[in-house]
Formats: structure tokens, sequence, C-alpha cells
């Protein structure tokens, strides 16, 4: 009797221990499931932080292939809560502004060789959009554009012309090689009082004259004198003109791109898409373009939406003080 009580026993305590085990599996599958849910959790959040950055910056992959001091400036930020923005003073920024949660990508256009026709001139000034004119001096039109511009708040720059690879007659520039120093100051200085009021200095052609430092310095001391401004053209890779500028003191930044080599609008269209993806990823930048008839047509119906734009259209001297009220260095990547 006393054996079958203690084989009942022995069972009793099987079955004890079995429903502890089961009990303590339970509680690490709990446990263990527990574990696994924050990982998934994270990843979602993951996967929306890239979506949105994808939808509001097209440039979002291309960062790491071209790496800039300023190449995180189209970063969305997803943790600042909605009802903390509505309530911040910054609430009141732009829409471009609270799309990218930071600074915005700046994107200068300056419409070249200003001064030869009047028409297409007043059609661009009936525009909202920010621009910078450059104008060439002695032109027929050319004091009437400043004028225009003067009348609707437009800035401008001097398009002064230099000497190209292919040019053989002097008529055709008014800086170029076999000047010397002063005579080079001398016709800058001129140039300049022809057209009273410019910003600054872009250099209209002169793939030879700016490739040459000993041209551009003389140049870039009298804009120093002046306290103006240099945009380097570089209609040819070979240009030293922003570098002499810098070397000067002279504020300056390089142009980056061309809008219209061609006539075609639907081209431009696509170009400028590819300029706005540049401005993205490197934060800032300067484009050229021109007084031509697809040109204009182009630039009227980007200011019907432009303010929709990923990136900030701004004129010369606005890029420069809202770089310099960053604590921004000028330099070539603008």
């Amino acid at each position: 009797m006393g054996k079958h009580y203690r084989k009942e026993g022995s069972g009793g305590s099987r079955v004890i221990r079995l429903a502890l085990l089961l009990l303590l599996i339970a509680a690490l599958i709990y446990v263990v499931a527990g574990r696994l849910g924050a990982p998934v959790a994270e990843k979602s959040q993951d996967s929306g932080t890239v979506a949105v950055s994808a939808d509001s910056s097209a440039d979002a992959k291309l960062k790491d292939r071209e790496p800039s001091a300023s190449a995180d400036v189209a970063v969305v930020s997803l943790d600042t809560p909605k009802k903390e923005k509505e309530d911040s003073p910054a609430s009141k920024k732009s829409p471009v502004d609270e799309k990218y949660g930071g600074p915005v990508p700046l994107l200068a256009l300056i419409v070249d060789d200003g001064g030869g026709q009047i028409e297409y001139t007043k059609r661009v000034a009936a525009l909202d959009i920010p621009l910078t004119w450059a104008i060439m001096p002695y032109l027929r039109h050319s004091k009437d554009t400043l004028a225009l511009a003067e009348s609707k708040g437009i800035p401008c720059l001097l398009h002064l012309p230099m000497q190209a690879e292919i040019d053989k007659d002097s008529s055709q520039y008014i800086i170029g090689k076999g000047m010397g120093a002063a005579e080079v100051r001398q016709k800058t200085a001129a140039a300049l009082d022809s057209l009273p009021g410019v910003v600054g200095i872009n250099n209209h052609r002169g793939s030879l004259a700016t490739a040459d430092a000993k041209l551009m310095e003389p140049v870039m001391a009298e804009l120093k004198e002046r306290g103006l401004l240099f945009v380097d053209s570089r209609t040819s890779g070979r240009s030293v003109a922003y570098q002499t500028a810098v070397a000067a003191g002279v504020p300056s930044v390089q142009n980056r791109g061309f809008l219209d080599n061609t006539a075609d609008k639907n081209a431009i269209a696509a170009r400028f898409r590819e300029i706005v993806k540049n401005a993205q990823r490197r934060g800032s930048l300067v484009v050229i373009c021109h007084f031509r008839p697809s040109t204009v047509m182009f630039l009227e119906e980007l200011n019907k939406n432009y303010k929709e734009l990923p990136v900030k259209l701004v004129t010369i001297p606005e890029m420069f003080k809202l770089m310099k009220d960053n604590s921004a260095e000028l330099e070539g990547g603008i």
C-alpha cells in the first residue's frame, strides 16, 4: 500500500513539474514576442521616412554619390509633432520651409545678354520670379534695360564682354589678351560707370580672358574697391576668374550650368528639372539663361507655380545674404 501511495505521489509531482515547465515556456514565448515587436515598428517608421524623403527630394539616393557641405539640406524631419509645428513661432514659414523642416535649397537664375533688345526684357520684367539680370554695356537698350530693372526692383550685373578663344577681332570684347593692368582696370571702371547701380560683374564669353589670372586681377581690384561682387560664368573649364576673385577678397560664386542651350521649350523644361535636382543635392546653385523667345516662354510658365518648387528661387544678392546669415562659406559649390 505504501509503495502504491509513493507511486501516485511521484506521478503528481511530475504533473506539477510539467505544468510549471509549460508556464515557463509560455512566459518565455511572451517575452520573446514582445521583443520582436519593437523592430517591426521601427522598420515601419524607417520605411515611412524613406518614402517621404523620396517624395520630397528626388536626389535622396544621389546624396552619397556627390557629397557636399550642404548635401543634407533636403532631409525631411518626422520628429516634430504637428501640434508643436502649429504653435511654434517658426510655423509661419513658407510651404517649402515646412516641406524640408530646415534650410531650403537655393537656386539663383541669371538672365544674360540684356541690352540688345527690349521686347523680351519687358516680358521678363512682368514676372514675379526672383531673377538677376546681366546687362551688356554700350548697347542700344543697355540703359533702358537698367532703368526697367530698377523700376521693378530687379538686381543687375554688368555683363562684361571678355575675349573668347575664337575671337580675333578686338571689337568683340572689352577685356582681352595683350592689355596691361592699367588698361584692363580703366575699361572695367568705364563699363561699370556706364551702368550705375549694378551689384557686380559676370563675364560675357571670355574663355581666353578668364583663363589668365593677370587679366582678371585688375578686374577684381576694381570690384574690391567698389564693394561689388563677381559671378564667374565659367564659359571654360580653365577659368581662374573665381579663384582670382576669392584671392582678392571679392564676394564670388560660380555659374554651374546653362538652362537654354537649345531653343526647344520642352528641352528647356527638362533641363530645369535637372537643375532643380542638382540644387537640392548641392544646397545652392547658380545657373544662367538668356533673354530668348523660348526661354521667356518657359519663364512665363514657371511664373505660375515657382513657389511650389522644392527649392527657393532667389536673386544673387539674396543668395549672398542668406548664405552669410547661415554662416556658410561662399565657395564654388554655390
